[in-house]
């Protein structure tokens, strides 16, 4: 007990090393410390200033935080004007234009906004409003930026709650563009403040929140990954080179603050108020582990978190080249200043809150105090900072600190000079893809695919930049996955986007076969896609009344006029067409539409008010086009929605397809026939339209939302008139759109299949539609509403109406009858406002209803005679029910949880299996079966299923394995859970006898072996508390078999029951905040069982097993990693057990460098340590991965009840590991005992 007082003092110790060094005093570097005599700028020449402040989210809400109004005085300045006759003043405050203030996160604590029936909802309105009180009147940029708190602590929920604030500010301040970036969305958010400064803003949280997060181009995103994140910062940093830049979000690069890893002497001492202020409860010795762990990365939120580092490591790669850029950052909540090469950092953090610094590093200020940051431009080029503290009420401040920054360059900017190159009527007769050609071989093995079509030269006329569109001006890069883009802005204000046509896919494979062979193999099969297919699509689109963009294949020559972008797009050859976005009323092939939206921002409009609506049969129309074409990569970015008038009120939206890049494709070969089944939706373009669910699956949310109200009859009518206005002229003539030389090639051969798929559309049509008719959801809006259901004989009447605030009906707004047969199941979601529900009647097959209410009071009956129908809703609403009727009420947000894209087809994934388990069964081969099926608000599954079996080669024994999940199946996050096993016959077991000293007296390990035949069979009812904590129990059955064998030990000294039934009761509670379940680096575990077993037949023995295991993983952050990991365990049986049923210690488990369940005993314990060191990271053309060495210290015993050695064992040595791919972990430990030496094969680390 004592040593281990000792240790947890020494932990301490090591934590107080630095508070010594932490203070709330304002400490300045020594270059710095005369900083108030050095010169100061002339307060004449300043053109323009940016406020700095941050983690403002709990200010004084009684009277104004000291800091707004210190911040409020200098934002504002105020003049005293005469009246002509001199006998009145008139006090006038004004602010400049040419300002801006910049709020940098965390502005609402602790949670960010709650849902508006919240109990602190009033609280929370109160802390965000004070903040915008002071810039309500302010002339300059307000933005407010989020942080980790607005994220919901960076919790669960995250994106909901940082969308209710985004609201309520734009509300406020009457302005759509003060929150950024919008809807949750990473940025990069470019605000030209004027032809010298530029502010770079991005949410920072959205790269480091393991939840969910915008990431779609159609929920107004510009970004989908990090990669595209930093391209497009670098993109504007290229752009904007010369200028002055601040780049803000909410989390530093650097501190030396608490976020830093430094912490003060009461932060060991009360580590529970890192959690909550004044949770002032003392833990010495054993408070220490939190901070500790901290410094190593625990916390997401803290810079030595690895998915911090690799934010910070990235950004500062992409400023590397960077002279006058500022970082501005909140998060901790102190004022601090840090240069790195030629930036500098500002943290201003200390809105409401303040915290300690650690004094030193590169660190030039910093101050643990309350205030604000100014950066101040002058018309000399120089940028100055300073920092404020207020004094006492804030009426007047203090300046602590101030410095200049840079200086910008003089002279003017060179701006791009007009090419006086002539491009009209310029061609340029060229291969688009001659690398795609292939031997006979190489085309069986990886498909014909239109290599000849991509290496034939065509003629390709010149985009001249000056003339086309009266001009095209470069705006950005762009581009998915695959397809580098530019965005160009024409004479006319319209925007066009320019795509190259050949494609670099490696962002599609996982990081780690990036780059190998796998690259060469992807980028071939870019072959599959028809180089010139988009151009064939506008004419039949017409002809079938879909809208479409007209695009031009061009070759852009490497003009001056490019600007920063000549190197990605100069010599490219692409596709050019209108970017369908806003105002379109100048084009007949988009509707005239005078708005054009992305498909969030028209869900949006949805949801928002009834009288909106989209039309479902030109939806349709383009659907079954998309069919016809093969176009199978149809997400919700590839759709823009023309916004039109509704003959009574609000609006409705047509479909824009857009980007066709995927039509035509053609899928054969070998290899891509093999990967289509793991990828089902890359449907090969054939003569027949094989699988229309399949080839669907992009779109498949698009259609159960968008396609709900039609009615069979309408499907097959709108195919029909489709195949009579497709005719074989329009698809010849559409076709030959394609450059000849491409049509020469391909071209008939497309008419030829397009013509057969034309004639299969209405089969399609049908088959599609009972695909989609199994299970149909219907949503309503934020208005009012009342759902009736009438459940028929062998239907299912349903209709949708508006009404009135007091309930009456104004008009219906949904109608379609469902036949029960084609229909199993329908979800309603009635949203927000006041909704009323009615079901009622009776059928012979009744179909399966699910209702989901809304915030607000609802009224939910369910007087049908017959038929499941499944309610959820607030506890407050009126529910009528009957035994049929099931109603889950509750308060919490998932109730009503709005989730209509969550729709998915099962995936089922089967692969080979290989394991050695001990050398007498030798190598096992086999075959594991998942099966992960999705159900209706299930997450993350309705149930995941998995099935693995293994067999020895050498002695015929079977290893069987079966985990099953059923989530929410009781309740929510409420499961079922269960697991079997069986081994038999197999040599799986040693066994030495019983004790903590037993002899290894015969070198032949067939000595010890046991020959056995185990089965497992357990289930529990599991909750789940959260994604990293989850407790369970349940029954279970246990099955043992002994086979007699040469194990004299166990066959001669010990009486048992063979074979051995037992009925077992268990339970389980398990912790899991590691940052990576397969190498971890960061984080704990913590895994405990309470489990009692009885036995049913023979001795009827009965017993209870505990077991608790706890394992630790740190990773200092240093330029040499070494991953420190503990392990520590214990475990007992309380009761008359089997000799089988000990608890063991050994080389597998827990003891290395001896042999497997070498010791035995009633109870066992013991300790794993483990430093693992990073050596090289490999790249070639085979292999990629991470090599690495690891050592092993191994302590462990058993106990009995009886008198016998106390000794702790002891194993240690060296190991290797390898890390393919970053997928296949493989380690090889070379243990070393008193009882000799052991190799052993994993794969993954042993904990």
């Amino acid at each position: 007990m004592q040593n281990k007082f000792t240790k947890l003092i020494g932990l301490s110790a090591i934590g107080l090393f630095y508070c010594s060094c932490t203070t709330y005093k304002p400490f300045y570097a020594k270059s710095e410390r005369d900083w108030e005599k050095a010169n100061n700028p002339d307060s004449l020449s300043l053109n323009y200033t940016v406020f700095l402040i941050g983690d403002v989210g709990k200010p004084d809400v009684n009277k104004q935080e000291p800091t707004l109004k210190l911040l409020q005085s200098q934002m504002y300045q105020t003049d005293t004007v005469f009246s002509t006759n001199k006998s009145d003043t008139i006090i006038k405050v004004t602010s400049s234009p040419k300002d801006a203030v910049i709020f940098m996160g965390d502005n609402i604590y602790e949670h960010g906004m709650p849902k508006p029936d919240a109990f602190d909802r009033e609280l929370k309105e109160k802390y965000i409003t004070e903040q915008m009180k002071i810039v309500k009147d302010f002339k300059g940029k307000k933005i407010f930026i989020p942080g980790n708190h607005d994220w919901n602590k960076s919790r669960p929920g995250g994106l909901e709650a940082l969308k209710r604030e985004e609201d309520f500010v734009e509300n406020y301040l009457d302005s759509a563009d003060v929150f950024l970036p919008t809807n949750g969305c990473a940025g990069p958010v470019e605000i030209q403040m004027n032809n010298n400064l530029v502010i770079i803003a991005i949410d920072s949280e959205w790269w480091l929140t393991p939840y969910l997060r915008s990431n779609r181009y159609d929920q107004g995103c510009s970004v989908e990954n990090e990669d595209q994140l930093i391209a497009q910062i670098k993109d504007i940093l290229i752009r904007n080179r010369g200028k002055n830049i601040v780049f803000t979000q909410h989390h530093p690069l650097f501190s030396n603050g608490k976020h830093g890893g430094y912490f003060t002497a009461l932060d060991y001492v009360f580590p529970l108020t890192l959690v909550r202020d004044n949770l002032y409860i003392p833990l010495p010795g054993l408070g220490s582990l939190y901070p500790l762990l901290r410094q190593y990365g625990l916390s997401r939120e803290d810079i030595s978190n690895k998915h911090y580092q690799d934010l910070r490591n990235r950004l500062l790669a992409a400023f590397n080249d960077e002279k006058n850029l500022v970082i501005a950052s909140g998060h901790e909540h102190a004022l601090q200043l840090t240069p790195y090469k030629d930036i500098h950092q500002v943290i201003s953090g200390a809105g409401s809150k303040n915290s300690a610094l650690f004094k030193g590093n590169d660190a030039l200020f910093g101050h643990g105090t309350k205030g604000f940051a100014r950066l101040n431009y002058y018309s000399n080029g120089q940028c100055w900072v300073e920092f404020w503290e207020p004094i006492k009420d804030g009426s007047t401040g203090k300046l602590i600190y101030r410095s200049p920054l840079y200086s910008l360059p003089a002279g003017k900017k060179e701006t791009l000079a007009e090419s006086k190159e002539n491009y009209i009527d310029s061609t340029k007769y060229v291969a688009v893809g001659e690398r795609y050609k292939a031997s006979k071989f190489k085309q069986k093995i990886f498909g014909e695919h239109y290599r000849t079509v991509w290496s034939t030269p065509v003629t390709i006329p010149y985009l001249d930049l000056t003339k086309y569109a009266g001009g095209l001006k470069p705006l950005q890069l762009g581009g998915g996955k695959q397809t580098t883009s530019l965005r160009l802005e024409g004479k006319n204000k319209i925007q066009y986007q320019f795509r190259t046509i050949d494609k670099d896919p490696s962002a599609l494979l996982p990081e780690g076969f990036r780059p190998t062979f796998a690259d060469d193999i992807v980028q071939d099969q870019i072959s599959s896609a028809h180089p010139f297919g988009a151009l064939a699509i506008p004419g039949m689109a017409k002809a079938i009344g879909v809208f479409h963009t007209n695009p031009e294949l061009v070759y852009v020559p490497y003009s001056r006029l490019l600007g920063p972008y000549l190197q990605q797009i100069g010599g490219r050859i692409g596709i050019i067409e209108i970017r369908p976005d806003e105002d379109l009323s100048a084009f007949k092939e988009f509707g005239y539409t005078k708005n054009a939206v992305s498909t969030e921002k028209m869900y949006e409009k949805l949801k928002e008010d009834n009288d909106n609506s989209v039309d479902q049969k030109s939806f349709l129309t383009a659907r079954l086009f998309d069919m016809l074409i093969g176009d199978w990569d149809r997400h919700e970015d590839q759709w823009r929605w023309a916004e039109f008038e509704n003959k009574g009120k609000g609006s409705v939206y047509k479909a824009i397809p857009r980007d066709r890049d995927q039509v035509f494709t053609k899928f054969d070969g070998l290899l891509p026939k093999i990967a289509s089944k793991a990828l089902p939706d890359v449907q090969n373009f054939g003569y027949k339209i094989e699988n229309p669910a399949a080839l669907s699956i992009a779109a498949r949310n698009l259609d159960r939302r968008l396609l709900n109200e039609l009615s069979y009859d309408d499907w097959v009518a709108i195919a029909q008139k489709m195949q009579k206005q497709l005719t074989d002229k329009v698809i010849e003539n559409s076709v030959k759109k394609i450059p000849k030389e491409a049509y020469a090639l391909s071209g008939e051969e497309i008419v030829g299949k397009l013509i057969s798929r034309r004639d299969q559309l209405l089969e399609v049509a049908k088959s599609y539609y009972k695909t989609l008719a199994k299970e149909v959801t219907v949503s309503g809006s934020d208005k009012h509403e009342y759902l009736s259901i009438n459940r028929e004989k062998d239907s299912t009447q349903v209709m949708m109406y508006k009404t009135k605030k007091d309930g009456k009906i104004d008009r219906r707004i949904y109608n379609r009858t469902f036949n029960n047969q084609d229909t199993h199941e329908l979800n309603f979601y009635l949203l927000g406002d006041n909704d009323s529900l009615i079901v009622k009647g009776k059928s012979d097959n009744p179909i399966k209803i699910r209702v989901v209410g809304g915030d607000k009071k609802d009224y939910l009956a369910d007087e049908a005679e017959n038929g499941k129908t499944i309610i959820f809703d607030n506890i407050k609403n009126t529910f009528k029910t009957t035994g049929n009727t099931e109603v889950r009420k509750s308060d919490k947000e998932w109730v009503n949880k709005y989730l209509p894209d969550n729709f998915n087809y099962d995936k089922k994934s089967p692969f080979l299996n290989a394991d050695i388990r001990n050398g007498k069964d030798g190598i096992l081969l086999g075959l594991v079966y998942t099966v992960k099926h999705y159900g209706f608000r299930k997450e993350p599954y309705s149930y995941e299923q998995k099935i693995s079996i293994l067999h020895s080669l050498k002695t015929k024994g079977l290893y069987g394995k079966y985990d099953a999940t059923f989530y929410s199946l009781f309740a929510h996050k409420y499961d079922l859970v269960v697991e079997g096993n069986y081994a038999g016959p197999t040599f799986d077991t040693n066994f030495y006898g019983l004790g903590n000293g037993t002899k290894n007296i015969n070198d032949n390990i067939e000595f010890y072996r046991i020959k056995s035949e185990i089965l497992n069979f357990s289930t529990y009812f599991q909750r789940r508390l959260s994604n990293q904590i989850r407790f369970g129990i349940g029954p279970g059955f246990d099955y043992y078999k002994i086979i007699p064998y040469d194990n004299f030990l166990a066959t001669q000294n010990f009486d048992y029951s063979n074979p051995a039934k037992f009925l077992s009761l268990k339970s389980f509670f398990n912790f899991n905040f590691v940052d990576d379940d397969k190498m971890p680096k960061t984080g704990f575990k913590w895994e405990n069982k309470a489990e009692y077993y009885a036995e049913i037949d023979g001795e009827r023995d009965k017993y209870l097993h505990l077991s608790t295991i706890g394992s630790f993983y740190a990773t200092p952050n240093g330029t040499f990693p070494v991953t420190i990991g503990l392990r520590l365990g214990a475990m007992t049986n309380i009761g008359d057990y089997k000799f089988y049923q000990a608890n063991t210690i050994g080389n597998r488990d827990n003891l290395r460098g001896f042999r497997n369940q070498r010791f035995s005993g009633r109870s066992a314990y013991f300790a794993n340590t483990e430093l693992r060191f990073p050596v090289t990271s490999f790249r070639n053309y085979i292999f990629t991965g991470d090599f690495g060495v690891y050592g092993f210290y191994d302590i462990a015993k058993v106990n009995n009840n009886f008198v016998e050695s106390k000794q702790w064992h002891q194993g240690y040595g060296p190991g290797i590991y390898l890390n393919l791919y970053k997928k296949l972990l493989v380690t090889a430990g070379y243990g070393f005992s008193k009882e000799g030496r052991r190799l052993s094969f994993d794969f993954g680390f042993r904990f």
